[in-house]
């Protein structure tokens, strides 16, 4: 969330700082994402969050430090996080561009459900997905500290991509008994939709 006196001009300016800063200490493999919430198909400004992919656990201190060096806290506050150690590209189009729409849900699974059972119903999921070519993305991520609770997310190249790909999967007679499965085995809050813009 922006301070009072910040606004997104605060955040650009920023960034191209943070990105020679974090650069200089490696992490050359690493990718920082800023994630505007997308209300009524309106890019919201004065939230955002932030989601940092990285291989080694240090990438995590490299960007507080940065953060940290360069009075971030006078940009905006931050909040809780959410830290994966386990991510699973249930599809991956190799969707490039910049910015995309990234729709996240927070679920957990129901008792007695887990990975192990959820990872049957994702490959009949992939199987119907390919078979009719669905512009999506999506990466199923596991919570660090939890063993029931999960991140889906969907990434799509645009608003109304997203649009036409929910009218078009919900057609088809298979998503009908896709979803019941789903539903059988874990519970998720309504999802949050953003643009995704790819800093590092």
């Amino acid at each position: 969330m922006l301070v009072a006196g910040s606004t997104l001009n605060s955040v650009e300016r920023f960034i191209p700082k943070f990105i020679d800063s974090y650069s200089m200490k490696g992490g050359e493999t690493d990718e920082l994402y800023f994630l505007f919430p997308v209300i009524e198909a309106q890019t919201e400004t004065q939230s955002f969050e932030l989601l940092l992919r990285y291989q080694e656990a240090i990438s995590l201190d490299r960007l507080n430090s940065t953060f940290d060096e360069l009075s971030f806290g006078n940009i905006a506050t931050c909040g809780s996080s959410f830290v994966s150690t386990s991510s699973l590209w249930v599809t991956q189009q190799t969707i490039y561009t910049s910015p995309v729409i990234s729709e996240i849900l927070e679920c957990e699974y129901i008792d007695g459900f887990n990975y192990a059972t959820m990872k049957l119903v994702l490959e009949q999921f992939i199987n119907a997905l390919n078979k009719n070519n669905s512009p999506v993305d999506i990466l199923f991520s596991q919570e660090e500290s939890s063993s029931i609770k999960f991140q889906w997310t969907n990434i799509f190249p645009s608003v109304e991509s997203r649009e036409e790909f929910v009218e078009s999967w919900q057609a088809l007679e298979i998503s009908k008994e896709i979803q019941e499965l789903l539903l059988e085995q874990s519970i998720c809050q309504s999802s949050q939709i953003y643009r995704r813009y790819q800093v590092l």
